[in-house]
Formats: structure tokens, C-alpha cells, sequence
């Protein structure tokens, strides 16, 4: 199996600078974890022990409070989750629970690959690039927030989820396949869910989006950028 994953590893934003020799070497060591929605990647409080890279689905990291549960981040097909965790061989903050219907994760122990670091410059490189790629995570997190309105503050967070993992088409419309549900976005706003439904329904009705099985289409992605832009 293991040469079979050396081209999805390569696809990883982590692993994909690497080497060949030592994408085959990482391949013969992966853990496939397969996950349906619901279902947690890890718990709160349990010890880092890989690098994990997302295939296919969404991951969302959830810290669990004694009122509501707080969405940090979303994490996608490509990216890595969890890698700061993994570098300080430490506990995870927060769980990690597949957000989409079918999650497939490969699981690379961080022992092989932290041991490379100081002898090879691109894992170092490769494992600087993650962090920074976490680093940026919560800084969209933080414009979410600090955006306004609900409507600009949902316009926010669908524009930077575009950025990661939406698909423009033929006709200029785009396509964002991250199937979350309404309580989750409002989750990730900082909303009530009955606003955000509120301010989807009216984005609907205006043409600004389509819900989709699997996920969201927009026929223009400017007409976010202007709710993004609109005064407060």
C-alpha cells in the first residue's frame, strides 16, 4: 500500500516538498484512518503521536466548554491537523471530529519525521510551512470574529473557506464543497443559529448562494466580498 500513497502524500501541504525517497520511506509508515461524521480523530487531552494529513472531508476542532462547544479552525483535503501538537509531543488542545460525512486521514508517526529535522532542510522547511499554515488558520478565525455584522462576519468565513477549498467553474461560478450544517457555521461566527439562518435565507433569496447537498454554490464571489465590505 505503501507506494500507492506516495502521490497523495505529495499532494499534502506538509509532505509535499519532500523528496521521493523519503515520501516511500513516510508512505510504508502510514496509519489510514477512516471516519464518518461524528465520529473524533482524537480527544481533548490525548498525547500527539503524528503528523495527520486530511485526504478527503472536514475536519473540525471543537473545545468543549460547560456552555456551548466552541469551532476553532476547519481543516480540509491537503492540509495537516494538529502539527503543533505533534512538534511539542504534546497533548492536543481541543477534539478533532470529522464535520463531513466520510473522512479518510493518513496518520505519519512525528517520531520519523522530527528525527529528520536537523538532516534534512526540507523537512524542516516542510514542518515550518504547517505551522505557519496553523498560524494563519487562527488568524482567519480571528477576522471572522472581529468582521461585524453576522452577515459580514458569515461573509468572511465563506470567503476564506473559498480561498481553501472552493472550485471556480466554466461559467464563473464557484463551487464550495465543505457540507457543514447551519449550527456549525453559526458555531464558527459566533452567531445565534437562528440568525444565521435568517441572514442564509436572505442570501438566497438575493441569489448571493445556493445550499447544496455537499455543500454551498456561488454564482458570483465578488457579491461576498461586497457584504464583507459593507459598512458595519
Amino acid at each position: 500500500m505503501g507506494n500507492r500513497l506516495v502521490p497523495v502524500l505529495a499532494s499534502s501541504r506538509l509532505f509535499g516538498g519532500l523528496d521521493h525517497a523519503m515520501l516511500e520511506e513516510l508512505a510504508e509508515t502510514v496509519v489510514v484512518k477512516r471516519l464518518v461524521r461524528g465520529e473524533l480523530l482524537w480527544r481533548t487531552g490525548e498525547v500527539a503521536s503524528s503528523f495527520s494529513s486530511i485526504r478527503t472531508g472536514i475536519v473540525k476542532i471543537v473545545r468543549r466548554t460547560d456552555g456551548d462547544d466552541i469551532i476553532v479552525s476547519l481543516f480540509g483535503p491537503h492540509e495537516t491537523v494538529g502539527d503543533v501538537a505533534a512538534v511539542e509531543r504534546g497533548a492536543f488542545p481541543a477534539d478533532a471530529v470529522a464535520a463531513s460525512p466520510e473522512v479518510e486521514v493518513l496518520r505519519v508517526p512525528a517520531e520519523l519525521l522530527l528525527s529528520r529535522i536537523k538532516t534534512d532542510p526540507k523537512v524542516a522547511e516542510a514542518i515550518n510551512r504547517a505551522l505557519l499554515d496553523h498560524t494563519r488558520a487562527l488568524q482567519e478565525k480571528i477576522s471572522v470574529m472581529s468582521a461585524g455584522s453576522v452577515h459580514r462576519r458569515l461573509a468572511t468565513l465563506l470567503l476564506g473557506l473559498l480561498d481553501r477549498f472552493g472550485d471556480e467553474l466554466d461559467d464563473n461560478t464557484w463551487t464550495l464543497p465543505v457540507a457543514v450544517s447551519r449550527a456549525e457555521l453559526a458555531a464558527l461566527i459566533g452567531a445565534r443559529v437562528e440568525t444565521t439562518i435568517r441572514a442564509i435565507r436572505s442570501w438566497e433569496k438575493r441569489g448571493l448562494l445556493e445550499t447544496l447537498p455537499d455543500g454551498f454554490r456561488f454564482p458570483s464571489r465578488q457579491a461576498l466580498v461586497t457584504e464583507v465590505q459593507k459598512a458595519k
